[in-house]
């Protein structure tokens, strides 16, 4: 138990060291680049953020969230997509980590390694 938490937090710090990555700065300016897809009626779906169509968060759904489970399930939980927060790959390790933002500053937070939840949090839930 105490070596998953430590490599969960490992983890963590790993996902917080490459979100300042200077190559990710560039990724992230060579993606601003490209011209935004749109729907019909103009909107562009990706300038609405996933988290704020979340606000049916709940502390029922957070618990059917499980270690092991891939990020697909935990959508599926989850009802919508999470917002990507970071995302980073060292070696064989790809880990991306999501958030699901509510009402009231309510939001669960789940970082994924090679697909596979890893650990979770929330705030604000009842």
């Amino acid at each position: 138990m105490k070596n998953k938490f430590n490599l969960g937090l490992i983890v963590v710090v790993l996902v917080v060291l490459g979100c300042s990555c200077p190559k990710l700065d560039e990724l992230k300016k060579s993606q601003d680049t490209t011209a935004p897809s749109s729907t019909p009626n103009g909107t562009n779906p990706s300038a609405t953020p996933a988290a704020k169509e979340n606000a049916g968060i709940s502390m029922d759904k957070y618990n059917q969230l499980k270690n092991g489970m891939s990020y697909k399930q935990a959508v599926a939980v989850m009802g919508s997509e999470g917002e990507e927060m970071s995302s980073s790959e060292i070696g064989n390790y790809k880990t991306v980590s999501y958030k699901w933002s509510g009402d009231n500053f309510q939001f669960v937070f789940a970082v994924f390694q090679n697909d596979k939840m890893l650990s979770k949090s929330q705030s604000g839930l009842k």
